[in-house]
C-alpha cells in the first residue's frame, strides 16, 4: 500500500503537467508491449506494429529487457528529460538500454505521435476540469479505483508498502497512454532546477504518473499519423485557421492557442475572431481571461463531437464523468 502525505502547501501546489514526456512514454510503451505478449486478440494495431518491429531485431532484445528491468531507476531521468548519458558513472549496459529505447521510440511511438498527443491533451483537460468541479481529493481518488483520500493522505493499493511525504513541494500529475494498472509515484532530488550563487540548487521533485486507462485499452485506439483520414478544412480555411478550429474542440485561452500552435498571441486572437464571426467558435470572458471553444456548427465541420468520445473504455468514461451528460458520451 502506497501512502502519500499531503500538507496544505502540497495541496496548493498540486498541478497537472502541461508537458508531454515522450521518453518516459516510450518506456511505458515497452512495458505495455511485454504485457500484451499474453494476449492474442484485441491488442490493437499499435501492438501489432511494435511486435513486428521488435521481432525483426532480436539483437535489441537484451538491451530493451534491461531498460524494463531498471525502469524505476531510469524514469526520473526520462521524466525530467535529463540524460544519464552525460554521467560518466552510468554503466555501459544502461547506455545500451537507453540507445535501444530511443530507437524503439522513433520506430514505434513517434509514428503515433498525433493520436498520443490528442489523448493526453483530452485527459489533462478532463482531470483539470474535475479538479475545478470536484476538488483535488476526489480527483485523486478517481485516478484509480482503489485510491482513497482521508485526512490529507492518499492511499493506493499498488502492492508495495511505503509512505511518502511530499514535503511542501506539491505533486505533478502526468497522464500516460501506455501505463496501466495503478499510478506510479516517483520522487527524486533535482540538481538542475536552479543555482544559488555559484552552487547548484537542489529541490525535491514529486511526480505521479497515472494511466489514461487503468485497463490498458487506450493504446488500442491509437492510429498512425500517416493513416489518419485527411480533412478538406485546411484547403477551405487555411492550414493555421483549420488547426485553430481543431484545437478548440477543447476550450483554450488565446495564450494557450498561441503556445500550442507556435503562433503569436495576436495571430491566434485574429484567427479566433474570424472563426467566431463565422459561427464556428464561441468566446466567453471571465474578468480579463478569455476562452474559446468550438460551436456545434464548428464541430460538425470537423466531423467530430465537441468532446472526443472515449468509446474504447466505458468504465473509464463512467469513472471520469463529472455529471450525468458526460456519461452519455460512450455508446
Amino acid at each position: 500500500m502506497l501512502t502519500v502525505h499531503f500538507t496544505h502547501e502540497d495541496i496548493a501546489k498540486a498541478r497537472m503537467s502541461p508537458l508531454a514526456r515522450p521518453e518516459a512514454e516510450s518506456l511505458y510503451a515497452l512495458g505495455h508491449l511485454e504485457r500484451s505478449a499474453r494476449q492474442s486478440r484485441g491488442v490493437g494495431k499499435w501492438v501489432s506494429h511494435a511486435r513486428a518491429w521488435v521481432a525483426a531485431r532480436p539483437s535489441r532484445h537484451p538491451a530493451l529487457q534491461h531498460a524494463l528491468h531498471i525502469s524505476d531507476e531510469l524514469m526520473p531521468f526520462l521524466l525530467s528529460r535529463r540524460s544519464p548519458d552525460r554521467d560518466a558513472a552510468v554503466p555501459e549496459d544502461t547506455r545500451r538500454a537507453l540507445a535501444a529505447l530511443a530507437e524503439f521510440r522513433k520506430a514505434c511511438v513517434t509514428p503515433y505521435e498525433t493520436s498520443i498527443r490528442e489523448m493526453l491533451d483530452e485527459t489533462r483537460h478532463r482531470y483539470s476540469r474535475m479538479v475545478a468541479q470536484l476538488g483535488l481529493a476526489e480527483t485523486l481518488e478517481r485516478l484509480q479505483y482503489n485510491a482513497k483520500w482521508q485526512a490529507g493522505r492518499l492511499t493506493v493499493d499498488d502492492g508495495a508498502d511505503r509512505e511518502v511525504c511530499l514535503g511542501g513541494q506539491g505533486l505533478e500529475l502526468v497522464p500516460s497512454v501506455f501505463l496501466s494498472g495503478t499510478p506510479r509515484l516517483y520522487t527524486w532530488q533535482d540538481r538542475e532546477a536552479g543555482r544559488t550563487g555559484t552552487e547548484r540548487a537542489v529541490r525535491p521533485v514529486n511526480v505521479m504518473v497515472f494511466p489514461v486507462c487503468p485497463h490498458g485499452l487506450a493504446a488500442t485506439a491509437l492510429v498512425k499519423d500517416a493513416q489518419r483520414p485527411t480533412r478538406p478544412l485546411p484547403q477551405l480555411l487555411g492550414r493555421t485557421r483549420a488547426a485553430v478550429l481543431e484545437r478548440l474542440t477543447r476550450p483554450q485561452s488565446t495564450s494557450e492557442l498561441s503556445a500550442a500552435l507556435r503562433i503569436s498571441v495576436t495571430t491566434a486572437s485574429e484567427h479566433a475572431s474570424v472563426l467566431r464571426s463565422s459561427g464556428l467558435v464561441s468566446t466567453t470572458r471571465n474578468g480579463s481571461s478569455v476562452r474559446h471553444e468550438v460551436t456545434a456548427l464548428g464541430a460538425l465541420m470537423l466531423n467530430s463531437p465537441t468532446e472526443p468520445a472515449r468509446a474504447w473504455c466505458r468504465d473509464c468514461a463512467d469513472r471520469c464523468a463529472t455529471d450525468s451528460p458526460a456519461r452519455e458520451l460512450v455508446a
